[in-house]
């Protein structure tokens, strides 16, 4: 799947099996890509198993926080 300026994908990762190859990005600053991730944990969304805890932090519906990794900026640039 090759995402075109402009579009959106919205993926369900608790029922879609899916896998990602590497990304370089372009060199000049015209051209680079503007990823926005939203994570969403809603009400009565499908329980996890207990193995999920290590990972998101929490299992709770409604309070699944992120994934936040060593470098990662909460922030979102618009320009």
């Amino acid at each position: 799947m090759r995402l075109q300026p402009g579009d959106m994908q919205f993926v369900y990762n608790h029922a879609l099996l899916h896998d990602r190859t590497g990304f370089r990005d372009w060199p000049d600053a015209g051209q680079k890509r503007h990823l926005l991730r939203l994570w969403l944990s809603m009400e009565g969304d499908r329980p996890l198993p207990d193995c999920f805890k290590q990972r998101y932090g929490s299992i709770e519906i409604g309070n699944r926080g992120g994934i936040i990794t060593k470098g990662t900026s909460l922030n979102v640039p618009l320009d």
